[in-house]
């Protein structure tokens, strides 16, 4: 194989990853707007500028391989920038809010809206995945207070893992009104700095 047909297949697979996050990018916004009811393999394929058959040629599942897909993608990109953010935070309170930020900062915008605020019906569709995020997130804060109980900054008594539990809720919970309430995004974000200090002074007592 030459260099021109190297060239020719990397552009080929160039279009098909562009074609593949186009359809993703449609289905994001798609389920924001409309749910998973809404989002219809025919409004799907016209938000992508793609047929029906193309869809299904990248996704052969239909519609739950899409969701599923699109929820996968958040989730790592939460995570992603969640762990940059960590790193770079100073002190166990900053590094905690680095994590609420980056789901709040997904939630509040309109594509990933749906990944804060998931109706009964998609529930079944992302058995096995849903949750894998907030499981990450929660072993992330659990490594830091353990790190912190190490350092003699936490007693030995503390329940880490109940409190590695508490503060990913309230995460989850601050993205769930981020989603709803984009507005709140920075309160939502400032809430879980000031849980995380009331519950580190308390348990510091």
């Amino acid at each position: 194989m030459n260099s021109s047909d190297d060239q020719q297949l990397s552009l080929r697979e160039r279009n098909k990853l562009r074609a593949r996050a186009d359809i993703l990018d449609a289905a994001a916004d798609l389920l924001s707007e409309a749910g998973y009811a809404g989002t219809t393999l025919e409004e799907l394929s016209r938000r992508a500028g793609l047929s029906r058959r193309t869809v299904y040629a990248y996704f052969p599942e239909g519609r739950d391989q899409i969701v599923r897909e699109v929820y996968l993608r958040i989730g790592a990109e939460v995570y992603d920038r969640g762990s940059t953010l960590r790193e770079e935070a100073r002190g166990l309170v900053d590094r905690i809010t680095a994590l609420a930020r980056a789901l709040v900062e997904a939630t509040s915008t309109p594509a990933g809206r749906f990944y804060g605020v998931m109706g009964p019906d998609i529930v079944p569709v992302l058995t096995g995945v849903l949750g894998m995020t907030s499981r990450s997130v929660e072993e992330l804060i659990k490594i830091d207070l353990l790190a912190a109980q190490a350092a003699g900054q936490l007693p030995e008594g503390v329940a880490i893992d109940a409190m590695a539990a508490a503060l990913t809720g309230a995460i989850r919970a601050c993205g769930a009104r981020a989603a709803t309430s984009p507005g709140t995004a920075e309160q939502q974000i400032a809430t879980i700095t000031l849980l995380t200090q009331g519950l580190l002074s308390r348990a510091a007592l």
